[in-house]
Parts: C-alpha cells; structure tokens; sequence
C-alpha cells in the first residue's frame, strides 16, 4: 500500500529556459533522472534533487534531425539513446571525467559564527560530475519512431510507423535479420488456437511498447486500439518463432505497462479504465485479472482516456493519468488508494473544466518514494478560436517539473512483517508509527483464545478507525545522509523497538527512551548490504543480508542491549 504524503512540489528548471519538457525517465537504479525537451536533454540527481549536466541542440541539429521525442537509458548507465521528430537517433554518452571528485562540495566559511553546527546542513551523498557528449547519429530509414525500449545490455527496440519493430545495438548499428514485421507475425487468442492470422490491415503500428523479461515478451498498444502480447520460445525473438497474443475484449487501448514482480500486463482505455490481464500459464492466453475503474462515489464524471499508466518499483502500485487531468493509484489487485480528482483545489477551479494535474509523462524514483511528473500548465488557457467560434488548443503551453511524496506498508519490500498486528509505515527517511495501543492489547489478547470470531471483532475495527494519531520518527541523518533511503523496516512485538535498514547497514530506535542506536564505525556500517529481509525475535534483530568482506549471503543477528559493532 502507498499513501501520499503533502501536495506535489514544484522542481524548479531554469537551465531548460521555456522549452517544453517532453519526457522523464530514469536509469535502472532511479538515482539518475533524463529530462527532455524539445531542444535539449538534462541528467538530475534524485537525492538531493540536483542538475548535472546539460546539453543544448544546436538550430542547425534541430532542422536536419528534427525535436525530441523520446528518450531511453542504457541498463548501465553509460549511454542514452534519443529519437528524434524526423526518424533520426542520437546516441549520447556518459562518463565520469578523472580529474573530478564530486559536484556540489560544501566548503565552510572562515568565519566562526558562519559555519555551519548541525550534521545535517552537509551533504554527504557524492554527485557524480558527469560528461554527456553525443556520439552518434543514425538514420532510421522506416518512418517515424513510435516506441523505443530496451531489451538487454547491448540492443534495443525501434517501433516505427511503417509497422516494424527494429533491432539497434547500442554501437548504432542495426541488427537486420531480427526486424519484427507486424503483417507476418500470427495472432490469436492463445497459443493452442492453431489457426493464427497476421494483421492485413494498411497503416497499422504500434504507438506504446513495453518489454520484460520475466513475463517473456513485449506488451503493444496499436494504433487502431487493439493490444496484444508479443512473445516467443527464447529471449532472442527469432521473427520466424514470434507470436502475437491479443488482449480479449479491448478496441480502445491507449497506453501499456508490465508489472515484473507480479506477471500483470496493464492497459489504459479510452473509457478512462485500466485492464489488467495475466498470462494463462496452460493456454499461453490473456486473461483478464481484474479492472481499475473509478466508482461514481470517487469521482461522477469522465476524467477522460488514460494517458500514462507506470507501476511502482516493487510492482505494489498502479499509478494512471488521464488526458483531462488527475491521476489516481491502485493497489496490485485494484483497490483505490488515490485519487486527485477528489482534492481540494480552491474556490477558483474547476476541475471538471481546467484540471491543474494534468500529466505529460512521469516516472518513480527510487523505492517508490517519490512520482516525479511533467505537468502542463493550463493556468493559462488559450483564447484563439476558429472561424466556427471552437476554442483551438494552444500549443504553446507550458510544462513544471513536479514530484509528489509517498510513504509504504512494510509489507511492500518486507514479508517478515506480515504477522505482526502494528500499523506502521515508512518513508524514504522517516516512520510513521500509529500510536494505537489498545489495538496491541485487542490483538494479543484475541490471539490465546480459540473463539476467534469473538465479539472482540466489533470492537478491534472500531479501534482501526479511531488510531488517527501517528508517531512521526525521523531517521538520523547521520545514517541516512550516506544510507537514503529506507529499504527495510521492523517492529517488534511489543511496538517498542524499531530496526530500519538503508543502502547499508543497519539502525533501531527505542520507543521507551526515544534514541537511536548506530554504528560507531562507519566502516563496518558499510561491510553488509540488508537485502534479504528484517524482522525481530525476543531482543534480537535478525537480518539477511549480503557480506562485502565475504562476497557472500550471510544470516545475521544483534541484541538490541549491545551496540552494533558486536553483532553476530
């Protein structure tokens, strides 16, 4: 479960001048986010929220190649492809110069009374100075790009208007003999149908592409509205051994997302729903799981088609946009979190008329803490009519970068904590812990007795409703200036002791004495990475966690009554 937290903040970019941002994506770890417009294209960090570097197109670049499109990462890093108006790619690289050692260093003033005292006014995290320099240019000679989307460490996939799908190395060059043809691939509704015909249809591309892996192929949306399943025997997608699925029951997709962790593939509809299917293990079929729709006691209007649709991270959370305006986040399984169109706004908006969230393209950061969004601007509104008397759109308006706060159930990243009847949650640096106790006390009583369906029910949800006071405890920045964020958090038993797990390390506060335990040496607190769960047990905090020292899976545990340096 994800809970927003404050209203979205508006990140300001003033190196991108009033170009119109078109795009934002972020590399594999969601610690580096593209920004890209029209002319230009940014790299940000994510925490703190900073600008590295950026490069400018020339006038004499854009008229030959043409705007910006499209952007997308490389798995490492290194590299970032971008396609162009005009069918071009410009391939652009990153590096780290030597002679650099980090952007944004801190220096004290010589002044006493000007330095700065607190731990937490330096920033500890190191900021890579990247270089960004173009390194090749590559025509694509097939149409325009539609989708674009990588597929492992070395090629990548053009999807272009011609009705093709394009295999591209990373190195420029074009990888002919697995070109995908949309009328020679056979679709039908599932893999034991043994009639399957290819599409005939003229002028019939795809316009939304996604791919995984561990559901076995790429999920499309076409341009008429149908969706299907691209899949194959092997990762290589061979053109002679590709086979279409088509998604049952839609003729108005708009836009797709694969959920890796669960195997669900989503799709946005015109009639501002999202589908989500799954694939049928026996047949090779898509079947619809459930749907995402708004009920008439959420919003009474058509919030208008879904223009982008992302999960979270750890594929807890669907998150869908639509072209009027306002977002709204589902669980996996499609109970509504969150929805915007019920916000207050103020007296002066309407957003039936004029929605101020309306989005362009937004992405997650790391963890799932942050939704960074493009939102344009519609404050506003254009007054150009037509002959008719129509009001025309205005295509010169603007866009903000802004991204919105969540905090998460435990329970997203951490099974350990499914048994325990305390309602926390946490944020990229800071727990919310309800200060609910007599929901502690209903629990453990109820658990010794064997009539579980007691009248005890009646009371234990009134008290869910009434715990509305949450304990707000902010993790010390002394851990998570150089661990941020949280990845793992438990509580105990009794609701008294709190262990969190970062990047690295470990720490665990008290609820009685209010402190926090740490490592005393930094250095240890950087020899083990928490990636296999935390949980408690009586006075111990037992992790799984991978050694640096030993290159190797370990299974450690503290006493919460010693320091941290002593652990086993």
């Amino acid at each position: 479960m994800y809970f927003p937290i404050g209203w979205p903040k508006v990140i300001k970019t003033p190196e991108l001048g009033h170009g119109k941002i078109k795009q934002i994506t972020c590399n594999r770890d969601r610690i580096l986010f593209a920004i890209l417009t029209e002319e230009s294209l940014a790299i940000w960090f994510c925490k703190p929220c900073v600008p590295i570097v950026y490069q400018k197109r020339t006038s004499k670049s854009i008229e030959k190649f043409g705007t910006n499109v499209l952007a997308e990462w490389k798995p490492d890093s290194s590299m970032i492809v971008v396609a162009t108006s005009e069918g071009h790619l410009l391939f652009y690289k990153l590096g780290v110069p030597s002679d650099h050692k980090g952007l944004y260093v801190q220096t004290d003033s010589p002044h006493a009374n000007l330095r700065r005292d607190s731990a937490e006014l330096f920033i500890k995290e190191t900021i890579p100075p990247l270089k960004l320099t173009l390194s090749d240019e590559v025509m694509v000679w097939d149409g325009r790009i539609s989708g674009m989307v990588c597929i492992t460490m070395s090629e990548l996939m053009i999807a272009t208007t011609n009705g093709h799908v394009l295999r591209y190395r990373w190195d420029g060059s074009q990888n002919r003999d697995y070109t995908l043809d949309l009328r020679r691939i056979p679709f039908c509704i599932n893999q034991q149908v043994s009639k399957a015909v290819p599409i005939v249809e003229e002028n019939t591309y795809i316009v939304d592409i996604e791919y995984s892996p561990l559901v076995g192929g790429f999920s499309i949306v076409l341009n008429d509205g149908r969706a299907a399943f691209l899949t194959a025997p092997t990762l290589k997608f061979d053109p002679n051994q590709v086979q279409g699925i088509w998604a049952q029951g839609i003729e108005d997709a708009t836009c797709t997302s694969i959920n890796h962790k669960y195997r669900l593939i989503t799709f946005g509809r015109v009639n501002s729903e999202c589908v989500v299917y799954c694939v049928d293990e026996s047949t090779g079929g898509l079947e619809v799981s459930h749907n995402c729709v708004l009920s008439s006691k959420d919003y009474p209007g058509y919030p208008g088609a879904v223009g982008r649709v992302i999960w979270t991270p750890d594929g807890c959370g669907l998150v869908a946009s639509w072209s009027k305006g306002g977002l709204a986040m589902w669980s996996t399984f499609g109970a509504l979190v969150m929805c915007s169109l019920g916000w207050d706004y103020g007296l002066n908006v309407d957003i039936q008329k004029n929605n101020p969230l309306q989005i362009v393209s937004m992405e997650f950061a790391t963890e799932g803490y942050q939704l960074w969004m493009v939102q344009k601007d519609t404050s506003e509104p254009s007054d150009r009519s037509d002959s008719n008397g129509n009001q025309l759109n205005d295509i010169n308006y603007k866009t903000n970068l802004i991204h919105l706060d969540f905090i998460k159930s435990a329970l997203t990243i951490n099974p350990c904590m499914s048994h325990q009847s305390h309602l926390y949650l946490q944020g990229e640096d800071k727990l919310y812990i309800n200060s609910a106790d007599t929901l502690i006390r209903m629990f453990s009583d109820r658990s010794g007795k064997d009539d579980v369906f007691s009248e005890s029910m009646s009371a234990l949800s009134s008290t869910l409703v009434e715990g509305r006071q949450w304990l707000v405890v902010p993790v010390p920045s002394t851990y998570s200036a150089t661990n941020w964020p949280v990845r793992y958090s438990a509580i105990d038993t009794e609701g008294l002791n709190v262990a969190v797990a970062g990047r690295t390390g470990l720490a665990h506060y008290s609820m009685l004495s209010r402190r926090w335990k740490l490592f005393g040496n930094e250095t240890q607190e950087k020899d083990f990475i928490v990636a296999g769960g935390l949980l408690w047990w009586r006075d111990y905090v037992i992790m799984g966690c991978y050694s640096i020292l030993e290159n190797g899976d370990e299974l450690r545990y503290c006493a919460f009554s010693t320091t941290l340096y002593e652990q086993k």
